[in-house]
């Protein structure tokens, strides 16, 4: 790993035991492949991008399938520290690392936006299926307790009803799930005055 990724990730995601029993959890998990690693990244470094992301212009978009707040991409963002960011998760040493992670052949192309919702805020039962997408991935950088809504919920694509898993926002939690028209899941509607703020997107492969 160059000294990027080094300074940025969790030194016990870069060994190979650790990284084979994550890869085992995510192809084994259901209702399909995912995961949400604890701690993944140095906590100081992302208590400083939580504090830019927040000076980033974000815009409201209310529409049928979602209600929330999100900037444009951020391989445009000005700021060094988000440049930072984004060169660290679309660099050749983090994709071969998910790759491991996940099993999936992927390319050096993401995607990354920061998305804020807030109470009301919500995000419908959907895939994420475009051409490309191999694999959605969240950064949360806010804690919420389940009272607070926002959580990402995964379902059986056999019983829309029930979600099969919950992952309830938590600071500093890597999360990933891999895209395929079984990949049904949504975000449940904020419920308090306590804000959902992200960063995501997707990595994509042939």
């Amino acid at each position: 790993m160059d000294k990027i990724s080094i300074n940025w990730i969790n030194e016990k995601f870069l060994y190979e035991s650790e990284i084979k029993k994550i890869n085992k959890m995510f192809l084994n998990a259901i209702p399909y492949p995912n995961f949400a690693l604890d701690n993944f990244f140095n906590e100081n470094k992302l208590l400083k991008l939580k504090k830019e992301i927040l000076m980033e212009k974000f815009e409201k978009i209310d529409k049928d399938l979602f209600s929330m707040s999100h900037t444009k991409d951020l391989v445009s963002s000005k700021n060094l520290l988000l440049q930072e960011f984004y060169n660290l998760l679309s660099s050749q040493d983090f994709i071969k690392l998910l790759q491991k992670l996940t099993g999936e052949n992927l390319s050096l192309k993401i995607d990354m936006q920061s998305h804020r919702m807030v109470l009301g805020n919500y995000l419908l039962f959907h895939d994420d299926v475009v051409e490309g997408r191999k694999i959605a991935y969240i950064v949360y950088l806010e804690s919420l307790k389940s009272r607070d809504g926002g959580a990402l919920r995964l379902y059986n694509i056999r019983n829309p009803l029930n979600p099969i898993k919950k992952i309830i926002p938590k600071f500093n939690t890597f999360a990933c799930f891999k895209v395929s028209s079984k990949s049904m899941h949504d975000v449940e509607e904020i419920k308090t005055n306590r804000q959902r703020l992200t960063i995501g997107g997707w990595f994509y492969g042939n």
